[in-house]
């Protein structure tokens, strides 16, 4: 048996798989999820994670949160509440913790299973316990966390649950996963910097790795397009119970107790430091400019007053930022209902603090430039008279 040292990990109860969506297909799967349950999932989610949940043939519905924390709004959560509900998706949103002492007391009163999602929450506690600890299963998704070829983990709390059936032996490498590959690629030049060539040719192979939009689109006045929008990824379609190959195993083999500790103190570092940077610049409001404590974000997060898509725009020809979500067409058509949703799709920016970048010694020095750029930006006269500000 492999010995690895995720903070979370637990032989006993953890069960590694290509994708965190192979993770939640097989949450469906022990749960017996059949055409019409219902599975209740926040409205700020982008539509790749509900994939399983589809392909399960789940009814969705959505809940509300914070749109300045992410909580979850248990309030709404109780009122969506029916005979017909058989799981509340709970995600720890970027490494910032959910509400767990309230949430585990709706469990214990509704009866009914939580998963908890810590898709970009590898490395974050809350009461001193690692995420991942707290629903009757946790998935992650280790790919988005460290730079793995391929990676998911399902972690089983409730002893009530488990995998009715073991996986399949897990290939050395999967020929077809070209997608790795490209994120790969992507990761070491930049999507954008790669030669004009190899970038239309990566995105005739693979639509996928190009940027989706934001939420909304200022240039457009609208919601814009986006092909693979509700699409069922061919990564996970391929096989929705796909074990991690084992050589993405031996890449997560190499990571240390002590390299996790340094990659956690580092993301609360620069994070803080973003933070103290960012907070005098006009026209930008910063969420949790005090991390919580235990939390280990996986980005930064501000709130642009006005023309998001144009700082985006700008900074992501350097940067590694993005904003999320892409949105499920089930709630763009439902907009009216989340306005938390609408307001964090507009304005949301996110500085990316990836694992292996934070312990680069060039990065100190590359928060220094991003800060800068930023501040031009909003300041320069050329924004001020392109906007009317």
């Amino acid at each position: 048996m492999d010995k690895y040292y995720l903070p979370v990990y637990n032989e006993t109860k953890c069960t590694l798989f290509a994708l965190g969506r192979n993770a939640m297909y097989a949450t469906c799967q022990m749960l017996q999820i059949k055409p019409d349950d219902e599975i209740l999932t926040p409205a700020f989610d982008c539509d790749g994670s509900l994939q399983p949940f589809k392909v399960a043939g789940a009814k969705l519905r959505f809940f509300r949160c914070d749109p300045y924390t992410f909580a979850a709004d248990i309030g709404d959560i109780k009122k969506r509440i029916s005979s017909k509900t058989r799981l509340i998706h709970i995600i720890n949103h970027f490494g910032m913790p959910q509400p767990w002492d309230d949430l585990l007391l709706l469990r214990k009163e509704a009866g009914i299973p939580i998963l908890e999602d810590n898709a970009y929450s590898l490395f974050s506690t809350f009461n001193n316990k690692p995420l991942g600890s707290f629903g009757d299963m946790a998935i992650f998704s280790l790919r988005k966390n460290l730079p793995l070829m391929d990676g998911g983990l399902l972690r089983i709390n409730n002893p009530e649950y488990s995998l009715k059936s073991p996986l399949k032996s897990a290939p050395f490498f999967y020929p077809t996963e070209i997608d790795g590959i490209f994120r790969s690629v992507k990761a070491t030049l930049g999507y954008r910097k790669a030669p004009e060539l190899l970038r239309r040719f990566i995105k005739k192979i693979n639509p996928e790795i190009g940027p989706p939009p934001p939420l909304y689109s200022e240039a457009e006045r609208g919601y814009p397009d986006w092909p693979l929008r509700d699409q069922i990824g061919r990564d996970f379609s391929r096989d929705y119970l796909r074990p991690m190959s084992r050589f993405a195993r031996m890449q997560l083999g190499k990571f240390t107790e002590s390299d996790y500790a340094d990659i956690s103190e580092k993301k609360r570092k620069y994070y803080l430091r973003l933070a103290e940077k960012l907070s005098g610049i006009k026209g930008i409001d910063i969420l949790w400019p005090n991390l919580p404590e235990g939390a280990v974000p996986f980005c930064s997060f501000l709130l642009i007053g006005s023309k998001r898509d144009f700082i985006f725009d700008s900074l992501r020809r350097k940067y590694d930022v993005m904003v999320w979500p892409t949105l499920s067409k089930l709630i763009l058509n439902e907009l009216n209902n989340y306005p938390e949703v609408e307001l964090l799709g507009r304005k949301l920016l996110q500085i990316n603090l990836p694992a292996d970048k934070v312990r680069s010694p060039g990065f100190l020095k590359y928060l220094e430039n991003l800060v800068k750029d930023i501040h031009f930006l909003l300041s320069s006269s050329a924004y001020r008279q392109k906007f009317n500000i």
